[in-house]
């Protein structure tokens, strides 16, 4: 039988082989949702009836949104910047 050398195993002989890696601990908490994002600007009116819309403009630098849209007996209106709106005149083809 082969001598053992203890000497060697105390101090700093050659190491054995390394175990087998340990459990993997359990996932941290999510985080928080961020922000909610600001509401998106007031597209379109739908129609009011027959007739004229409420909400026709009375000039072109009339209160308005962006992208509103509008009309009346005789023109559409479209909103084109705060405040800003064009016309078209209403035809039959």
């Amino acid at each position: 039988m082969a001598a053992i050398d203890y000497e060697a195993l105390v101090h700093g002989g050659v190491a054995g082989p390394t175990g087998a890696a340990g459990p993997t601990g359990a996932a941290g908490p999510t985080g928080a949702a961020g922000p909610t994002g600001a509401a998106g600007a007031a597209r379109a009116t739908g129609p009011a009836g027959p007739g004229a819309s409420a909400s026709a403009p009375a000039t072109a630098t009339s209160a308005g949104v962006t992208g509103t849209v509008a009309y009346s007996a005789g023109f559409i209106y479209v909103c084109v910047a705060t405040n800003t709106w064009v016309r078209a005149a209403l035809a039959t083809w």
